[in-house]
């Protein structure tokens, strides 16, 4: 049995996601390592125009979606959402394109302190794993380089990318160079040394 909800009946499902994601974090141990410090954190939140709440812990939603956690941000036109009872969740957004904003942490050093952005017709989401999963014309940036290929996985604890071209199509990859210190003194070339008279084998008066 299904029901149709509007804008309140979405804001309690977004409360118990909010719920299970608390509660896993509570089983999480106090020390993590340097990955697991990239993971997004806190309550996850699900908005929409139009949302539905079906048996079995499906939920979809329409219309100017979005799911959002601390740094992390997925928005499209649709989503499903499969809640598992350990409270991780399955989240499949479509869009024209499906859009990835993961910010970096202030303060942090190395692919933590680089922005992510991406794109593709379609976003798979398994809070399990912690990959997302671009497809259809997918373009993926980090910093100030850019990744393009038909699929892009993007591990979202260590902000790492995986890119395929799909059936006979190709990888794009595009490497940014460190920006070249124009305020570099150039060093100035050497003198030449003197030159030593050649005797002409003629006696002095």
């Amino acid at each position: 049995m299904s029901c149709a909800t509007d804008r309140p009946r979405v804001s309690r499902i977004a409360a118990l996601l909010m719920l299970a994601a608390f509660a896993t974090q509570a089983q999480q141990p106090a020390a993590v390592d340097d990955a697991q410090a990239l993971r997004p954190s806190g309550p996850v939140t699900l908005t929409a125009d139009r949302g539905e709440w079906i048996d079995g812990g499906e939920m979809r939603y329409e219309g100017n979606v979005a799911l959002e956690s601390d740094t992390l941000r997925l928005t499209g036109q649709s989503m499903t959402v499969m809640q598992h009872a350990d409270g991780s969740f399955d989240a499949r957004i479509l869009g024209t394109p499906a859009r990835l904003d993961h910010r970096a942490r202030e303060g942090a050093q190395g692919v933590a302190g680089q922005n992510v952005t991406a794109e593709g017709q379609r976003i798979d989401y398994d809070s399990r794993t912690g990959v997302i999963q671009l497809q259809g014309q997918a373009r993926l940036l980090r910093g100030g380089d850019e990744v393009e290929g038909e699929r892009i996985d993007y591990v979202v604890a260590e902000r790492r990318v995986r890119a395929s071209g799909g059936s006979g199509g190709q990888v794009r990859i595009v490497i940014q160079p460190p920006a070249r210190d124009d305020g570099a003194v150039t060093p100035s070339p050497s003198p030449a040394p003197a030159r030593t008279p050649v005797p002409t084998g003629e006696p002095s008066p």
